[in-house]
């Protein structure tokens, strides 16, 4: 005789019941709690809120990293640009004391002065160049157009050479007078206010380096 096996419906018929003997035991006292849901939605909207402070505290250090490793590449541009101006009107001085003496064209052509300009043509591709106050931007681009047109001008004499080393003398005491110090006070200042915020001048492109 063959054994008798349950059907499958048998078996659902079955399990029915113990599916509802155990809702039945859930205490739905609790789930109608109104104190129940406080509790849910505190907890929804505590997760949401602390997600959106994780969120925002994130995009406020990103923002800070940002502006100040942009004032440390202004602080290097401005702190090169002073070197090469400085340099510059150096040479422009020293052209001009050679011009007090009226040389001879060839002399003057030997020795003329060479205005470097490595660093300022590099700026045009600088993104903070333009971060860097126009007024130091302006004078230097005077101070090399002033300062090549007495020089050309003394060369092909159209400008007699003493002349010529009167204003190249006066255009060297304006660049080292005025601009050359107010352009270094404010290269200090942001290397100040880095500081202050703990930074130190070179950390930020370390700690670029190294990720």
């Amino acid at each position: 005789m063959e054994p008798i096996h349950p059907s499958n419906s048998t078996t659902a018929s079955t399990t029915k019941p113990k599916l509802t003997q155990a809702l039945q035991t859930v205490d739905n006292k609790e789930l109608k709690s109104t104190g129940f849901w406080l509790n849910q939605v505190f907890l929804v909207l505590s997760t949401i809120f602390g997600v959106y402070l994780a969120a925002q505290s994130g995009l406020e250090q990103a923002l800070k990293f940002d502006s100040y490793s942009k004032m440390e590449d202004n602080f290097y541009l401005r702190t090169s640009l002073y070197d090469e101006v400085k340099d510059n009107a150096s040479n422009v001085r020293a052209y001009a004391e050679r011009l007090a003496k009226s040389p001879p064209s060839s002399e003057m052509e030997y020795h003329k002065a060479t205005l470097e300009k490595y660093i300022w043509q590099t700026m045009q591709y600088s993104p903070t160049t333009l971060e860097t106050p126009s007024i130091f931007l302006t004078q230097i681009r005077r101070f090399y157009s002033r300062a090549e047109f007495v020089i050309e001008a003394a060369l092909k004499r159209k400008m007699s050479a003493r002349q010529a080393s009167i204003e190249l003398n006066q255009i060297a005491d304006s660049i080292e007078q005025q601009t050359l110090p107010q352009l270094k006070t404010s290269a200090l200042n942001l290397q100040q206010e880095l500081q202050q915020n703990d930074i130190i001048i070179g950390s930020l492109k370390d700690a670029d380096n190294a990720n």
